[in-house]
């Protein structure tokens, strides 16, 4: 078996799981691993030359594609999806969150997520406070 043929075969398993996540992450490596294939079947590179291309390629298509995405991953009319329509959202404190630092528990909905503060106010539970953003599984908010 060629090596462009283990590349290809790469950037195939590579984009059939991008379609199982909506993140864009594995297909900008199944991209790449198809262009390192190309390249490898029409220059004959050796193994540092495919693991360059594949570099730069990877590189490349997280640079390209990955921003393209988040611009499609709005609605039509504009409104911002996933983690980025929590931002401005008013949650409210279900375990109190300690000042810089420490972590507490806020309902976001009918979801709660661990929450931190920017700075030394601690929030008592019970309390109304607003996400600033969102950092993982962790939102940063302040109180109102």
């Amino acid at each position: 078996m060629q090596p462009w043929h283990l590349w290809t075969i790469a950037g195939i398993c590579l984009l059939i799981a991008e379609m199982l996540t909506v993140s864009f992450f594995a297909a900008s490596f199944g991209v790449a691993a198809l262009v390192t294939a190309l390249a490898t079947a029409q220059a004959g590179l050796g193994i540092e030359g495919q693991l360059g291309v594949f570099c730069v390629a990877s590189v490349a298509c997280l640079g390209m594609i990955r921003p393209l995405a988040r611009r499609l991953w709005r609605h039509a009319d504009g409104r911002p999806v996933l983690t980025e329509a929590m931002i401005g959202v008013t949650a409210t404190v279900v375990d109190g969150i300690e000042g810089r630092g420490g972590a507490g528990r806020v309902r976001i909905g009918a979801e709660e997520w661990r929450a931190v503060v920017p700075d030394e106010t601690a929030v008592e539970a019970g309390a109304r406070v607003e996400v600033l953003r969102v950092e993982g599984a962790t939102v940063m908010v302040r109180r109102l």
